[in-house]
């Protein structure tokens, strides 16, 4: 079983740049040396075989990580249909180019043609499954975390840990430092003053006080009025 962390470190993302890094470069380096005679020297053969050699045990490295890692922790099986997928393809890729390899030993061919036709498609192949790997992976990760960061950032987030006194809005009653408080909640309104569409005279006339009788008369019922002050929500009155 692969270890799930390294020095600490979970180790399936720690890994899995080998594979994002080598195995589409080995790819490009195939396509080239398929298409392009003067490519296919012997120092860049060896570069693009081992490269290909190390993605390949790479893929298979991180496929077992991240199955070590789900146990853990949990990973999408979205993600983990795509690792999998990757390293079928970095073997694909390896056993036809083994096989072009082979052939590119022997007079041109028809075989070496068709072979190389397959191993132009098995990079692609390889190469969209490694993209698609490490979108998958990097949006369940990115997606949790912007989940959590709304989920603690929300209004009513705020407004549950939060209780305010009248008399500490009262202290905020100036245009610049400006406070004010509709229906039982405490909203901080000094940015808004200056975005307000009516002008910011309505806004700073609610500054340090509280102005449910104002804001209701003038917007009860209006979905943007009330949706713009929600969002500028900080607690409630205690």
């Amino acid at each position: 079983m692969i270890p799930d962390q390294v020095f600490g470190i979970p180790a399936h993302p720690l890994l899995v740049h080998a594979v994002v890094v080598l195995l589409p470069l080995s790819a490009i380096g195939m396509i080239a040396m398929v298409l392009i005679p003067q490519f296919r020297g012997k120092v860049q053969k060896y570069f693009v075989a081992g490269g290909l050699l190390i993605a390949t045990g790479s893929a298979y490295v991180t496929k077992e990580s991240g199955q070590t890692l789900n146990q853990v922790e949990g990973v999408s099986e979205y993600h983990q249909e795509w690792g999998s997928r990757t390293f079928y393809a970095a073997v694909a890729l390896l056993v036809l180019s083994a096989i072009w390899f082979w052939l590119d030993t022997k007079p041109t061919s028809l075989y070496k043609k068709i072979t190389g036709a397959f191993v132009v498609l098995a990079c692609i192949a390889a190469t969209t499954a490694t993209v698609l790997a490490g979108h998958s992976g990097a949006a369940a990760v990115w997606e949790s975390s912007t989940e959590t960061t709304s989920a603690t950032s929300t209004p009513s987030a705020r407004s549950i840990a939060t209780t305010i006194s009248l008399t500490e809005v009262a202290q905020h009653s100036t245009a610049a430092d400006c406070w004010s408080v509709v229906n039982g909640n405490v909203y901080e309104l000094t940015t808004w003053i200056s975005q307000h569409p009516g002008g910011s005279g309505p806004i700073e006339s609610m500054c340090g006080v509280d102005a449910t009788t104002a804001f209701n008369n003038q917007h009860n019922g209006q979905g943007d009025p009330e949706a713009e002050l929600a969002s500028l929500q900080i607690g409630i009155v205690g």
